[in-house]
C-alpha cells in the first residue's frame, strides 16, 4: 500500500512539473499586424514592410494567414512546444478552415520552426517545410544574414501556400461535381429528381467543411544550425 501511494505521489509530481514548465512559456502579444513579430529585432524596415505586404495579399487571397515571430531565446522550452503556444495564442488562420502557418526563429538558440495548421498540412507538408528551411533559410543563416533568411522563406511559404491553396480548391470542386453528375444520373433514372434536391441542398456545407481556427499539433518542421 504504502509503495502504491508512493507511485501516486511521484506520477502527480511528475505532472504538476510537467504542467508547470508548459505554463513557463510566455509568447509574446501581437503588435500591429500579425504578419511580422520581430522581438528579436532581426528583421529591417524594408523587409518587413514587404513581408506585411505579401501577407495581407496571401489573407485576402486565400484567407490563410502565414506570421513570422523572432524572439531573442527559448528560454529553455522546446522550440516546437513553444510554436504550438504561440500558433494557439495568435490564433493563425481562418477559423473555419484553420489555415495558419507560423515561422519562428529563436536567436540565441539558433533555432528555426514552420509551424502548420490542420488546415495546410497537405499544402506545407513536413518534407515540404524542412526543404524549404535547408534552401532558403539555413544557408543564409549560417552567414549570419538573418533578415534575409526569413524573407527568402516567408516568401517560399507564400508560394507553396498561393499555390496549393488553388490546386486544393480547385481539386475538391472538380470531384465534387463530378460525384454530383453520378448522382443526377442515377436519380433521373429511378428517384425522379429526389437525390438531386437533396445533394443540391448539401452542397454548400460540403464545400465549406473545415475545423477550428488557430489550431496545430505539432506538423512542421525545425532546424538548428
Amino acid at each position: 500500500m504504502r509503495k502504491f501511494l508512493s507511485s501516486i505521489f511521484l506520477i502527480g509530481f511528475l505532472f504538476s512539473f510537467a504542467t508547470g514548465a508548459n505554463a513557463e512559456i510566455k509568447v509574446p502579444s501581437q503588435v500591429g499586424d500579425i504578419y511580422v513579430q520581430d522581438y528579436a529585432n532581426v528583421l529591417n524596415r524594408e523587409d518587413t514592410q514587404t513581408l506585411i505586404q505579401l501577407g495581407k495579399k496571401l489573407e485576402d487571397t486565400t484567407s490563410a494567414q502565414l506570421a513570422v515571430l523572432t524572439i531573442p531565446s527559448l528560454e529553455g522550452n522546446d522550440i516546437k512546444e513553444y510554436a504550438n503556444t504561440a500558433f494557439r495564442k495568435y490564433g493563425l488562420g481562418n477559423k473555419e478552415k484553420n489555415n495558419g502557418v507560423l515561422l519562428l526563429y529563436a536567436k540565441k538558440d539558433r533555432q528555426i520552426r514552420i509551424e502548420v495548421g490542420y488546415g495546410l498540412e497537405g499544402v506545407v507538408t513536413d518534407i515540404r517545410s524542412g526543404k524549404i528551411l535547408d534552401q532558403s533559410a539555413i544557408p543564409y543563416l549560417k552567414k549570419g544574414e538573418e533578415s534575409l533568411a526569413l524573407t527568402n522563406t516567408y516568401k517560399s511559404l507564400y508560394n507553396v501556400i498561393l499555390n496549393g491553396s488553388e490546386q486544393t480548391g480547385h481539386s475538391k470542386t472538380s470531384h465534387l461535381w463530378d460525384t454530383l453528375k453520378v448522382f443526377i444520373i442515377i436519380d433521373m433514372m429511378f428517384f425522379n429528381g429526389v437525390l438531386t434536391y437533396f445533394i443540391l441542398n448539401l452542397l454548400p456545407a460540403l464545400l465549406n467543411s473545415s475545423g477550428g481556427g488557430g489550431s496545430s499539433d505539432g506538423g512542421g518542421s525545425d532546424r538548428k544550425f
